[in-house]
């Protein structure tokens, strides 16, 4: 898992739209079960994280792994 983590923090995090809504800064895991619950993504200034529907914690924008559609060389959200 590790090695996965690294290789994509840092990549771009875009809307379904293919709209860049950040950078992807760290991956969420639940602690008891291990697996990832969500990514946390650093948002671009240009955005004003008040009119999206996820919660900002510590400046990171905190994303639930269920909204992820797919990751490539960018990360795409369903929505």
């Amino acid at each position: 898992m590790a090695v996965f983590a690294r290789e994509i923090i840092g990549r771009e995090v875009v809307d379904s739209h293919s709209v860049l809504l950040g950078t992807l800064r760290d991956i969420v895991f639940d602690k008891q079960s291990g697996s990832i619950s969500g990514i946390r993504v650093k948002v671009e200034q240009d955005i004003d994280p008040t009119v999206l529907p996820w919660e900002m914690i510590e400046g990171l924008m905190q994303i639930p792994v269920d909204e992820v559609s797919r990751i490539a060389s960018r990360v795409h959200l369903k929505r």
